[in-house]
């Protein structure tokens, strides 16, 4: 699987398994049949030693596509034992010839298969808490071969490692992490273990019921209770403010401050001023002393937007701060010291920022505690409608009108994508309501019907997916960049878009990335393209 599938795919799904609430045993049991999925395996286990009157916990899957005898496949305690006193990871190309695996592979059903072997510690502030294991049909020579899957696997295992660490802190604390926390439970318990976990906290803010949104809503529910740092991911416009601020009040921290600061386009300078402070006189300006944002958000929130904007150079401040929990005001010397809860948000691609130098691994592996990846509006089925409707009633509240949506109308919006999920939605019904002649709006009142849509104009400049009302797919002039080859399905004139699609895919062999080619947009376009015409892709 390509990296950035893995990631914007993997990412989600991973996450909904590990912090469902079951017991541990049945959440990693679930996470690694996840992972058995997005990855090319045979085999994939975790190991979990014994701590803090936990037993040891041993579970592994199969991908049983190439072997049948997944259960029977058995991990060599050297090896484990080793990755987790060294904290490093262990790949073995060939586990055939590898001494550590001989007696294994004598007594399993796989006998003398080659096969690559790759083990990464989870970790969790610098602590290993288990390994996470995969095991491969053998196609390397080098531990280079498989970077890309090692960073993936200590990625995600450090996520299993947050998990890990929340089930036995919720365990001390008397509040099992299990599936009877969904059941009803007797009050006078609850009263006298003094729980605020079932307390309920309205995040009215967050509009959806469609099942990509309430397995998020479900994630941070279960994150808001710990003080676990927090990665939102997700395109532009998905609310990431809006999910660090339900975060925030579903926290025991809610009676203290939510700060946030967005990153992007701030000095290196500007930066450290607004986050840490300064003193006065510190700097040409500073006539008085200010407190940072770490300072004002004490004992509560701070939601860093962006992160992945800032510096190189800030980035080392930054992390100091993390790691100690101290900072010093811009020209002072006093320390100080702050209890701050961090979420940080980024719509970056903050692997291959990493991988490229631009962004510290330190940095990135402090901050990529909890990863949640928000689902952008194209995948959250049925919500748009119901978004449109909270926008225009908070338009009418605004404006004193008494707008409202033609049932047709709210079919059409349903069609769109909106590239700029939420924010361009709201936008788009903002400008709708205030050039409506009427006081139903029908479709022919969008800017898209009328060629005025200039967000349709820009994502068709920039080869990106349009809204699916506004602009005809696959016409010439949504490939002026990149042109499909000559007598290709992509030039065909005469075909709808719907067969012009199947038409590239049956010359591409069903293989989206050549389709995507032919049509001159990218693979994950062509994806949008096959379920928006209800294209089923046929395997070979």
């Amino acid at each position: 699987m390509h990296k950035q599938d893995m990631l914007s795919t993997g990412m989600y799904r991973i996450s909904k398994s590990l912090f469902a609430p079951t017991g541990l045993e049945i959440t990693l049991a679930n996470f690694v049949n996840t992972l058995s999925l997005l990855l090319p395996m045979r085999h994939c286990g975790i190991v979990v030693p014994a701590a803090d009157g936990e037993p040891e916990i041993t579970v592994t899957s199969g991908a049983g596509h190439e072997s049948p005898g997944a259960a029977h496949y058995i991990v060599p305690r050297v090896a484990i034992d080793r990755i987790i006193a060294t904290g490093a990871r262990l790949v073995i190309p060939d586990v055939s010839t590898s001494e550590l695996f001989q007696a294994e592979l004598l007594s399993s059903s796989t006998g003398n298969v080659p096969g690559t072997f790759i083990g990464v510690p989870m970790k969790v502030d610098q602590k290993t808490l288990g390994i996470l294991w995969i095991e491969r049909a053998r196609n390397v020579t080098s531990n280079n071969d498989c970077e890309e899957e090692v960073r993936f696997l200590t990625m995600v295992a450090n996520l299993a490692g947050a998990a890990i660490r929340l089930y036995r802190s919720l365990r001390r604390d008397g509040q099992p992490f299990a599936e009877e926390q969904q059941a009803p439970k007797n009050s006078r318990d609850e009263e006298r273990q003094g729980s605020t976990r079932h307390r309920p906290v309205k995040i009215s803010w967050i509009v959806g019921e469609s099942p990509a949104l309430k397995a998020v809503v479900e994630t941070i529910t279960v994150v808001a209770e710990t003080n676990s740092t927090v990665l939102l991911r997700g395109e532009s416009g998905t609310g990431k403010e809006s999910f660090a601020k339900a975060i925030h009040e579903l926290s025991s921290r809610r009676k203290k401050p939510f700060v946030k600061l967005n990153c992007a386009a701030l000095s290196e300078g500007v930066l450290e001023s607004e986050l840490f402070g300064h003193e006065k006189g510190a700097f040409t300006g500073a006539i008085s002393q200010r407190a940072g944002r770490f300072e004002l958000a004490d004992g509560g929130t701070l939601l860093l937007d962006e992160i992945g904007e800032i510096s190189p150079a800030f980035q080392a401040k930054l992390l100091r701060v993390l790691q100690e929990g101290e900072l010093e005001r811009v020209g002072g010397t006093k320390t100080l010291k702050v209890d701050v809860r961090l979420i940080c948000a980024t719509n970056k691609d903050l692997e291959t920022a990493v991988a490229n130098g631009e962004f510290r691994a330190d940095l990135y592996y402090r901050i990529n505690v909890v990863p949640i990846t928000l689902p952008p509006l194209r995948e959250r089925d049925g919500d748009i409608p119901r978004l449109a409707k909270v926008f225009l009633d908070r338009f009418n509240k605004e404006n004193d009108r008494e707008l409202t949506f033609a049932p047709s109308a709210l079919e059409f919006l349903a069609k769109c994508d909106f590239p700029g999920n939420v924010r361009e939605l709201e936008n788009c019904v903002r400008r709708t309501a205030t050039l409506a002649r009427s006081t139903t709006i029908i479709a022919s009142d969008f800017a898209c019907q009328n060629g005025q849509c200039h967000s349709s104009l820009l994502w068709k400049r920039a080869g990106g997916w349009p809204c699916g009302n506004a602009i005809n797919e696959f016409t010439p002039g949504n490939r002026t960049a990149i042109g499909p080859p000559a007598n290709s399905a992509g030039e065909a004139p005469h075909l709808t878009d719907r067969e012009r699609l199947v038409s590239a895919m049956v010359e591409a062999g069903w293989v989206q990335a050549r389709a995507a080619r032919i049509l001159g947009l990218t693979p994950r376009q062509v994806g949008y393209a096959l379920r928006r015409h209800g294209i089923r892709v046929k395997k070979f």
